[in-house]
């Protein structure tokens, strides 16, 4: 990857996922801003992050795209369900890009079958118990247990 490369990924993913951090570090936090409801700007964070087609994070989210649409276009905050689920997946993109060591290294791994979980990990997506065991999966891969 060229430097201009590497520093433009390093920017985006500092830009959309530095915000989320703090949420992700307490469990506490993490609480407080699902039950007051992430702000729709999370959903077209999650978009950026992770590359997905609008259809793609609607099927994962379990809204209908012209859904996915209108929460893209609306300034209000997302239900409870929803905030939980973005928050989880955005917390998912930042695990992956500290295990692979990029954005793009960890998107090339979630479309391939993993031995250790027995599925592709994008199939796991649209749960919060999936993204829970591709999390696990990710924490096994960092201290060497591939299998």
């Amino acid at each position: 990857m060229k430097t201009y490369e590497i520093n433009k990924e390093k920017s985006l993913v500092q830009e959309v996922l530095e915000p989320y951090q703090t949420y992700f570090e307490s469990p506490v936090n993490r609480l407080s801003v699902i039950k007051g409801g992430l702000s729709s700007k999370s959903l077209d964070d999650l978009l950026r992050i992770s590359g997905s087609t609008r259809f793609d994070m609607a099927k994962n989210l379990d809204l209908t795209e012209p859904t996915l649409r209108k929460h893209l276009s609306a300034s209000k905050e997302l239900s409870t369900s929803l905030s939980e689920h973005v928050l989880f997946l955005l917390e998912l993109y930042d695990k992956g890009i500290d295990t692979f060591g990029s954005v793009d290294e960890f998107k090339s791994w979630l479309p391939q079958h993993n031995i250790g979980i027995d599925a592709k990990p994008n199939d796991l997506l649209d749960s919060i118990t999936g993204i829970g065991i591709v999390m696990n999966e990710l924490n096994r891969i960092d201290h060497g247990i591939l299998a």
